[in-house]
Order: structure tokens, then C-alpha cells, then sequence
């Protein structure tokens, strides 16, 4: 069965969690007046309910309070609003603070006449002055013998009009006096006394008027108005259905809105149709050509002297090409040729040989070295002997078609007898040509321009080369002259000699390339700074310029570059735009006219007017001027 406490409005926090761990009961019922002292705090309630955990007990809130119920309600502890159901089905018993089993002391205690009673907060007799009835002498008695732990707040509840209504109003005991326990002069159970009921009558006091109650009851109304508002105002927005706004509120609401619009409307309009000049200016446009030179040197990052600063690019890179041969040889009775490729198998010492050294095939035929050559020693390649080998030119050492032979092997001669006769070897991967019995015939042989040819192109290989791959790596405003670069020839090609019978030959070369790169912007910034300026009384400037190199001498033994410029410079004249700006607001055309003759670097000027009806003079406010200066024309 719930157990349910009567809290006064003063009472404290620790009081009421005193009264809850002197309960037996697993469910108590705590009802609370309006405005109540532990309602106004939510940390008390959070105290209160995490007591109530502790305790293992169950904790209901019972108040016309709203404020307070919500605050209850947000520290976890259930609440009820105190109905007239409530007060039907409430035992209206409570435990006292005291000890169990201890005696009562009393059960009475006269009341002071006038005396303020915290039972009657909130209710209309707040103020009334009525001294409390007193007990009889029986009833007191009979309470003295009473040793139950139980105390009487209202054995046959009332109607109760409202939560602070006065519980005890009629019944002739003080709150107070059935609050105070008295000693008992002897253990006795005693059925406990039933009391009137206070249910049809209200004590007022007799001083009290009829407009001072009707004035405290419009007041408590009010206030329990302002706490409903309050609670609604606290509620989720999503739980609480929207307000409608109506009356004066929604008036201003929408005068409010509509001076908005109102205003951007204003806005928009100004900024479209306030009146506003595009003034359009054209400059002279003249041209000037000059020559400069300039040093540059790529020992400095920055020079003051006029001095540019270049840095300098070389690689070597490695060519190798076939090239056609283009020289005849014509007569009679002439002998094959070809080339071989000889061996060196015997040791890592190279082997000279002379010219004219034989070569023998198998079936005794003789060929004989064009020029001496010396064969190349064994190497050893990862433990792997590799032999020495050389290409030679070789011709038959007789006449005759017979010596047009297919590729094959060669053996020497001269070594025969010795190690080196099966050390050295030959062998030819095409066939021999140009052997012939009689008559005239034609036999493409190697010409000194196929030589010459062949190292130039070689060069040129090397140079575009060379000038790809680096323009890859040149910054936004950085030049190299193509035609200053330099391609020498660290080691010697091996060629054929000239006369050489052969259709094609091979040239393979390594080259080192050398060039300067410069910043061409420095080169413009001092063309420019080496411009005239001023003109026919006019002051121009340059706005761009074309730039041609010729005639440059690079040095790149000492890291220095003569560099000559040819420069195409387009200049107009400088018109200062503030100012002209400035002089024509609010001018007509005639005094537009007046202005442009203090402005002599100006050739014609335009002025559109936005709107273009009614507007005569350029607007005085520089806000609503704006100044294009046009592409230059040239003087006449």
C-alpha cells in the first residue's frame, strides 16, 4: 500500500528525504503545495529521486504546481496533479519522524491567534487571522494513551477544492498540534479518534472584507495563468502545437514584413536606375624600334650594372646513324670487296696488323686488308672470356667475278705455324662484290662526302637532341637561341676510308652540346627602361614588345654571352584615369570639352549613359562613374 507525506511549502529538502527513509512502504506518495520550497530547484529533485534509487523506493510527486511538475518530471520522478479522485482514494496517514515504537509526546498544541499556517499557502485564507479552536480535554486524553506511530491528517478525506485549501479548517486542532508527538504514560494501543470534516466550510477571518479576498483570488489566478504559460513556453517545440498569432501581434507581424519588401524594393530600384556614365578613352598609339646589347654571365644570380645574369647547359649524347653511299668506281677487271670482322681468341693483348695482311677462305681464296688495324685484347665478363673484335675493309687479291663470294670465314696466314693461327680468325656477314672479268662496270665505293655528310647530320642529330629534351625543363620566361648552340666531338668516329666498296656504312659518334639560357622579361624590363618616353610634349608607355636575336657571341670557355636585341616596342599615351575621372564629374558637353584640353594625351573620349534618357551631365558621385581606357590609335 502507497504511503503518502503532506510536504509544507517552507519545508527542506533534507526534511522530506528524512520522511522518505523513515517509510516502510516501496511506494510513496509526497504531495506538494504551489510554490513549494524543494519544486522551485531541479538539483533538490535530482537529490530526492537519486535517494529514492538508493532506497530502492518508488517516489510520486502530487502538486497543482506546474512549474514544479515539469522540474520533477526533468529529474526523472513521476507526477500526478491533485484531482478529486486523489483525494478520495488517499489514506491520508503518514509516519511520523520519530523512532518506531516511540511514545507519543502530544498530540495537540495551541495555536497563537493570528498566527500565519504553512498548511494555508495558496489558498484564500492565507491571511486570516482566526485563532485555531481548542481541543476538549476527552479528546486529548484519549490521544495521550496512543502509542501507534500513525497520526491523523484526515481519516474521511474531504472534498478539497484545491491543493493548499487548509486541511484541518473546522476541525478545531492546529496543524502544529497533531504534528508535535507527546510522551504516553503507559505502552497502550487505542483506536485512533475520527475528527470532523472540513468539507463545508471555509474560516475566514472577520476583519477580512469581501474585496480584499476578491482581489486575492484574482491574484492567484493570475499567477496560476503565468505558470501555465511558463510550462507550455518550456515544453519541445515538437510537442506543443504551433501558436496561432492573431490581434495586434500579427498587425505588426505584417507591417513588419511588408516594410521589408518594401525596402529591398526601394533597393533595387536605385541600384538599377540611379543614374551612372561609362566614360570610354582612347590613347595615342605610336611604335619605336631600337637596338640594344647586353652583357651576360652565368658566374652572378643579380647584377646592378646591367649586367644579366644566364646559366649554362651541357650533355653529352650519344648518335648513331646509316647513311647511303653515293661514290662509284668504274673500270675494268676490278676486284671483289667487302668487310670482315676479325677475332682476337688468344690473349688480352691487342694485335696489330699491317696492311695488306692476308685473309685466306677455305677454298683458298685470298683477301687482303685495305688499311692497318689493331684488334682488341680478350676481356673478362662476369668470369666469362669474351674476345678482342674489329670491323675491316678487305679486296680480293685477284680479279674475277669467282671472288663475288657469299659470307664466310677467314683464316690468316701469316700465323701459320704458330697459337695464333687458330686463335685468330675472320669472318664477313655479307657477301663480296664488285669482282669482274671485263669490260666497264659501276661499284657504289664510299666518297669523302658521304664522310662529311654523315658528321654533320651526326651534329645536327645531337643538337635537336639535346634542345628537346632541355625546353622541357625551362622555366615560363626563360629563352635559349637555337642558333648559339655549340656540338663539338669528344673521340673520333670509326669510318670507312674513302673508295671503300660498299652500299651503306654506319657513323656513330658521341657529341657534348653547350648552350645559354637567359631570362628573356630582363631583356624586355631594360629594352623598355632604354625606350623614350616622352613625345611631343605627350608622355607614352610601353605595353608590349616583339624581341629578335641575332649576331650574339657566346663564349663558353669563360661562361659569358653578348647578347644584341632587336626590339619592336607598341607604346600609348599614359593617361592618368583618377584624375580625368575626377575633373569630368558632373560635366556637361561643353565642359567635357574644356577638361579633355588640360588632357592632351587623350585622342577622343566616349560617354554612355546608363539610363540614357533625360541625362545631359556625367553624375557627380565617382561611385557611379566608371572609366575604359579603349585600345590606342595611331596619331595623325
Amino acid at each position: 500500500m502507497p504511503q503518502t507525506f503532506y510536504i509544507e511549502s517552507d519545508e527542506e529538502i533534507i526534511s522530506v528525504i528524512g520522511r522518505l527513509r523513515k517509510s516502510s512502504a516501496e511506494e510513496n506518495v509526497f504531495v506538494f503545495p504551489k510554490r513549494a520550497l524543494v519544486l522551485q530547484s531541479i538539483i533538490n529533485l535530482r537529490l530526492f529521486q537519486r535517494e529514492a534509487e538508493k532506497l530502492g523506493k518508488k517516489i510520486i510527486i502530487v502538486s497543482q504546481d506546474e512549474v514544479g511538475k515539469m522540474l520533477a518530471e526533468k529529474a526523472g520522478i513521476e507526477t500526478e496533479s491533485y484531482s478529486e479522485d486523489f483525494s478520495k482514494k488517499t489514506p491520508h496517514l503518514e509516519l511520523t519522524a520519530q523512532e518506531e515504537n516511540a511514545p507519543v509526546q502530544s498530540i495537540a498544541k495551541p495555536v497563537a491567534p493570528g498566527t500565519l499556517r504553512s498548511d494555508a499557502i495558496g489558498s484564500s485564507n492565507f491571511y486570516a487571522t482566526e485563532a485555531a479552536p481548542q481541543i476538549s480535554r476527552e479528546s486529548l486524553r484519549a490521544a495521550e494513551l496512543s502509542v501507534s506511530s500513525l497520526r491523523v491528517r484526515n481519516a474521511t478525506p474531504p472534498k478539497l477544492i484545491s491543493l493548499n485549501s487548509k486541511r484541518f479548517e473546522g476541525v478545531g486542532i492546529a496543524p502544529q498540534a497533531i504534528r508535535t508527538p507527546v510522551q504516553a504514560p503507559a505502552p497502550a494501543i487505542v483506536p485512533v479518534p475520527s475528527l470532523p470534516s472540513a468539507r463545508s466550510f471555509t474560516v475566514e477571518s472577520k476583519s477580512t472584507s469581501q474585496g480584499q479576498r476578491d482581489e486575492r483570488l484574482k491574484n492567484f489566478y493570475g499567477n496560476v495563468r503565468k505558470a501555465a504559460v511558463v510550462a507550455v513556453l518550456k515544453q519541445d517545440p515538437g510537442q506543443r502545437g504551433a501558436v496561432p498569432i492573431t490581434g495586434k501581434k500579427a498587425h505588426k507581424i505584417f507591417f513588419l514584413l511588408g516594410g521589408i519588401s518594401l525596402l529591398s524594393l526601394v533597393g533595387v530600384t536605385l541600384f538599377l536606375f540611379l543614374p551612372k556614365a561609362e566614360i570610354q578613352v582612347t590613347p595615342y598609339a605610336i611604335t619605336q624600334t631600337m637596338e640594344a646589347e647586353m652583357d651576360g654571365r652565368s658566374d652572378i644570380s643579380a647584377s646592378g650594372d646591367g649586367t644579366l645574369s644566364v646559366r649554362m647547359l651541357e650533355k653529352e649524347k650519344e648518335v648513331t646513324l646509316t647513311f647511303a653511299t653515293t661514290g662509284k668506281s668504274g673500270g675494268t677487271n676490278q676486284k671483289a670487296r667487302g668487310t670482315v670482322v676479325i677475332e682476337n681468341n688468344y690473349s688480352t693483348d691487342a694485335q696489330p696488323l699491317v696492311a695488306t695482311t692476308r685473309l685466306e677462305t677455305a677454298d683458298g681464296k685470298l683477301f687482303r686488308l685495305v688499311s692497318g688495324v689493331v684488334v682488341p685484347g680478350m676481356t673478362n665478363t662476369g668470369g666469362k672470356k669474351e674476345p678482342g673484335a674489329i670491323e675491316a675493309s678487305v679486296m680480293a687479291d685477284q680479279a674475277g667475278p669467282e671472288y663475288n663470294i657469299d659470307a664466310t670465314t677467314f683464316t690468316i696466314p701469316g700465323f701459320k705455324g704458330g697459337p695464333k693461327y687458330a686463335a685468330f680468325s675472320a669472318r664477313s656477314a655479307k657477301a663480296m662484290i664488285g669482282g669482274g672479268s671485263g669490260g666497264l662496270s659501276d661499284v657504289a665505293v664510299v666518297a669523302k662526302v658521304d664522310l662529311e655528310t654523315a658528321e654533320r647530320e651526326a651534329k645536327e642529330k645531337a643538337k635537336e637532341d639535346f634542345l628537346g629534351e632541355m625546353r622541357s625543363d625551362l622555366l615560363p620566361d626563360e629563352k635559349v637561341l637555337d642558333e648559339e648552340v655549340e656540338v663539338a666531338l669528344l673521340a673520333p668516329a670509326t669510318l670507312p676510308s674513302v673508295g671503300t666498296v660498299a652500299n651503306t656504312f654506319d657513323y656513330k659518334a658521341t657529341f657534348k652540346v653547350r648552350v645559354f639560357i637567359f631570362s628573356e622579361k630582363a631583356v624586355k624590363e631594360r629594352v623598355e627602361a632604354m625606350s623614350e618616353k616622352n613625345l611631343e610634349g605627350m608622355k607614352f608607355k610601353p605595353v608590349s614588345s616583339d624581341i629578335t636575336y641575332s649576331d650574339s657571341v657566346p663564349n663558353f670557355s669563360d661562361g659569358t654571352l653578348r647578347l644584341k636585341a632587336h626590339a619592336l616596342l607598341a607604346m600609348e599615351s599614359d593617361i592618368d584615369r583618377d584624375k580625368l575621372r575626377g575633373a569630368l564629374l558632373g560635366k556637361s558637353e561643353d565642359g567635357i570639352k574644356q577638361v579633355l584640353e588640360s588632357f592632351p594625351e587623350v585622342k577622343k573620349i566616349k560617354v554612355v549613359f546608363h539610363p540614357q534618357l533625360f541625362m545631359k551631365s556625367i553624375p557627380s558621385s565617382s561611385d557611379r562613374v566608371f572609366v575604359l581606357l579603349e585600345p590606342g590609335e595611331k596619331m595623325e
